[in-house]
């Protein structure tokens, strides 16, 4: 796999933009003084959920962010039936 091709694996920026104009907050939330812990969090609007999975890198967590923004994009583009670019 090509470096460009594993990029735009993980780094969807559509979908990251998309999530944006949508309102959605995602982050990492640190769950110990060291930061080696922690969990994502999904905010829209007033309402927040955390994940389940706790991470023990950023690498990992920042990974999980990632994807929760392409999975959110991809639902809304097969709800609304619209062809992937």
């Amino acid at each position: 796999m090509h470096l460009k091709n594993k990029f735009e694996s993980i780094y969807d920026l559509k979908a990251q933009s998309w999530c944006f104009e949508q309102g959605y907050k995602i982050y990492i939330v640190p769950l110990n003084n060291k930061g080696t812990l922690s969990k994502v969090a999904i905010e829209l609007g007033n309402k927040k959920v955390l994940t389940n999975e706790i991470f023990k890198n950023q690498s990992d967590a920042s990974k999980e962010v990632w994807r929760i923004y392409k999975k959110l994009y991809n639902v809304w583009v097969e709800q609304n039936k619209i062809p992937l670019t």
